[in-house]
């Protein structure tokens, strides 16, 4: 009993599915907002959190039910709701290979929104469409006037996922004549000299990122020294990013995969665990995947099974563990 007020109500269903969301928690927060639905509690927005979980799980086919659900309660005057809600679903339909449904559904979104990203999706989508002028259409609107290094890599990186590097190296050169200012901006750059295999550029602007407090361009030095063949100088480079605190996993990945190029795999697996040990969410996939990579390595399969089949329940999306699982499966 409150006699004296200051008693505050649980939460809701929806916010603690906010808070899941938030923390990454994704299967708790899909039930909290299949709850909030249930309840009738900010069904729309409801509907659009448990899209998003699929999506950062990489189940695009759920994740593109829920938000044609969000959309179907959506009224046509909630124009901002509406916008967010089609871009979740070009960006899952585009994910499934479902292009030309990406391409209409970005068709609808432009009729009333100019929006970047969305040009961005309906230019990926042409692409894979083998449709070369409409692609380039509008990854020129995309690029019309930024500053933006970000957005001419991600043109890039989908010009070399579909084997276009080429053509994609036009749009890093472009990005080159940006005058950079901070930190990040020579992150950038280095990351551009990089995929243009200028690894000399490449390390003196990461050097001078990281110079200028962007610790995560002291982590990328280590690829440029292993593109350019330099083991030795990537490990020396990831063993100074264990005394950065917010670079430790990722550091302890860099020197696992060093130590599997040089064929000493219980140091890579010593490292891995090292590196799971820091909890970052962010490095973590990668490195329980590199896991099983080495488990491979050592030829046991027995292991290198019952750790993909660990990580499938985690990232069941996964095209290359997929993949991985069925070569071990024949083993």
């Amino acid at each position: 009993m409150c006699l004296l007020g200051g008693c505050s109500s649980a939460p809701t269903s929806y916010e603690t599915g906010k808070t899941n969301l938030e923390e990454q928690n994704y299967t708790q927060a899909i039930e909290d907002f299949q709850d909030a639905v249930e309840e009738g509690d900010h069904a729309v927005e409801s509907w659009r959190g448990i899209g998003i979980a699929w999506t950062e799980q990489g189940v695009y086919d759920k994740a593109q039910e829920a938000f044609e659900t969000a959309l179907g309660l959506t009224g046509r005057s909630d124009r901002a709701m509406r916008k967010d809600l089609n871009l979740y679903l070009a960006d899952a339909q585009y994910h499934q290979g479902d292009y030309q449904g990406c391409v209409d559904t970005c068709d609808t979104l432009l009729e009333s929104s100019r929006e970047k990203d969305a040009y961005f999706l309906r230019g990926s989508a042409y692409l894979h469409l083998d449709d070369y002028s409409q692609a380039d259409t509008n990854f020129a609107r995309v690029v019309s006037g930024s500053k933006d290094y970000e957005d001419y890599l991600d043109v890039y990186m989908v010009y070399r996922d579909c084997g276009l590097n080429a053509d994609g190296s036009e749009y890093l050169e472009e990005a080159l004549d940006i005058d950079p200012g901070n930190g990040e901006d020579y992150y950038h750059r280095g990351r551009i000299y990089y995929y243009l295999e200028d690894y000399k550029n490449a390390e003196e602007a990461l050097k001078t990122s990281a110079d200028k407090g962007y610790s995560t361009a002291q982590l990328y030095l280590g690829r440029v020294y292993l593109a350019a063949g330099d083991t030795q100088k990537a490990k020396e480079n990831y063993e100074q990013c264990l005394d950065v605190q917010e670079l430790t996993a990722g550091a302890y990945g860099g020197l696992a995969y060093c130590s599997v190029l040089e064929e000493d795999y219980d140091s890579a697996l010593s490292y891995i665990q090292k590196g799971l040990e820091q909890d970052d969410q962010d490095e973590n996939q990668a490195l329980l995947f590199s896991q099983i990579v080495v488990y491979e390595r050592m030829a046991d399969y027995d292991t290198a099974k019952e750790k993909i089949s660990q990580y499938l329940e985690q990232y069941p999306a996964d095209e290359d563990a997929i993949r991985e699982n069925y070569f071990l499966e024949t083993r």
